[in-house]
């Protein structure tokens, strides 16, 4: 994988002969695309993938969109701390952890779930600063990934993550800048202790060390919807080329040595007897519509989501079916959003940002964090509510699992209740008994 995809990535979407390679997965694998080594493999393969999937992200329609749906599935709007203080909710809530202290919670939830489907990974510092808590976000490729070394006795350094021999990591090796950094200049990487390092990817193999981003399955995919689309642009350019060839019976020249004669509008062209006028067809492309939908459905699959939700094509689509489709999305976000936002980011945030309120005299209690999750928008809003209240009436769920299931703080929300003064009025009340309840 990683030479392969490494030269894919460099080369133009052109289709080459080449005698090695089939046809299959746009001739971009092997016959045999087996991985021998996974963790070598992503890592030499990672950072042209990163570039690559940057570069697709303001350039292809369909990656743009990938990237931006993986992000708002994960994130939404927010996944807000819900303890048992409100004091310490609302302050942790509304901190902002960015050194310029100019985004919000959900604004740096953003950016980390981005890197992370960008690059791979996402990294990130947890710093003070003149005397405040911070989360400095990095470039995920200021972890030194020529940094490799035999520490002895089972220790070392792979790609920048300090191991001992237990795979436990315990440092990493940061490069001062951003390789992007127009001051940039080549130094020595330091060591940072890994208490002070969030490093966020997703394990896929035993041993893994650095991440790869998700859209790496879509990228052949959508280098053989380039390719069809500019197959297809150029069919249409050829048809609205009109190239005609004229004949003579004795081979005479009809216009009197003009190069290049030509049809002007609304002309008209007397031909003498024998002379024939012969017009050139291009060939059939086929059903490129059809075919570049069979590609998205392909990189829909690759992501986890719909492939109305990627392309906004709604044709064809019923209840039942989108309802299917955007369930199972929603559980592999949910599992994303658990792994990598909330054990990956938020947690670790929250435990030293508590740490950092205890030292300055606060009591915080101890207790682990819970966390109340963004809703997802219904896709048929009668439905669902008659499905949750059958379940409360059912006793088969609870109010708070409903309020919270739907990003609202349950305690919040009882108090809005409490403090509203509307009531609904019975169906099965009578005129006569609303007038004698009234004061």
């Amino acid at each position: 994988m990683g030479l392969s995809l490494s030269n894919f990535f460099r080369r133009s979407n052109k289709t080459e002969a080449n005698p090695v390679r089939s046809m299959n997965a746009a001739a971009a694998w092997p016959d045999d695309p087996r991985m021998p080594s996974p963790n070598r493999d992503v890592l030499a393969s990672a950072q042209v993938v990163g570039q690559r999937v940057a570069g697709l992200a303001k350039n292809d329609p369909i990656v743009a969109s990938a990237v931006d749906l993986l992000v708002s599935m994960i994130v939404g709007i927010g996944t807000r701390l819900n303890t048992a203080d409100e004091a310490v909710d609302e302050d942790f809530n509304g901190y902002r952890f960015d050194p310029s202290r100019r985004l919000s919670l959900t604004a740096l939830e953003q950016a980390v779930i981005r890197s992370w489907v960008v690059s791979g990974e996402a990294l990130a510092l947890l710093v003070v600063i003149e005397g405040g808590f911070a989360v400095h976000l990095l470039n995920p490729e200021q972890l030194d990934r020529s940094k490799n070394e035999d520490l002895g006795n089972g220790d070392r350094i792979i790609s920048g993550v300090e191991l001992d021999a237990y795979d436990r990591v315990r440092a990493y090796w940061l490069q001062p800048q951003a390789p992007d950094d127009p001051f940039m200049r080549v130094t020595q990487a330091q060591r940072f202790d890994a208490r002070d390092v969030i490093h966020i990817f997703e394990r896929e193999f035993p041993g893994q060390v650095r991440g790869i981003s998700p859209l790496t399955a879509v990228l052949p995919a959508v280098n053989t919807a380039s390719i069809a689309t500019d197959a297809g642009l150029k069919k249409l350019q050829v048809a609205a080329l009109f190239t005609a060839f004229l004949t003579t019976p004795d081979g005479s020249d009809m216009f009197g040595g003009d190069a290049r004669p030509s049809l002007e509008p609304g002309a008209l062209i007397r031909l003498n007897p024998g002379e024939d006028v012969r017009s050139a067809q291009g060939g059939d492309a086929g059903d490129l519509p059809a075919f570049l939908k069979l590609i998205y459905h392909q990189c829909a699959a690759a992501i986890g989501c719909t492939y109305e939700d990627l392309t906004g094509d709604l044709s064809g689509v019923n209840y039942s079916s989108y309802r299917a489709g955007a369930l199972t999305a929603r559980r592999k976000a949910e599992a994303r959003r658990k792994v990598l936002l909330i054990d990956g980011l938020l947690v670790p945030v929250f435990e030293r940002w508590r740490a950092i309120e205890q030292l300055k005299g606060r009591a915080i209690a101890g207790d682990p964090a819970k966390w109340i999750e963004p809703t997802w928008p219904e896709i048929d809003r009668q439905k669902e509510a008659n499905a949750d209240i059958a379940l409360v009436n059912a006793g088969l769920k609870s109010r708070k699992e409903v309020i919270e299931g739907r990003g609202r703080d349950f305690s919040a929300v009882n108090a809005e209740i409490e403090a509203d003064t509307f009531r609904p009025a019975s169906a099965s009340t009578k005129p006569e008994q609303k007038e004698a309840d009234a004061p």
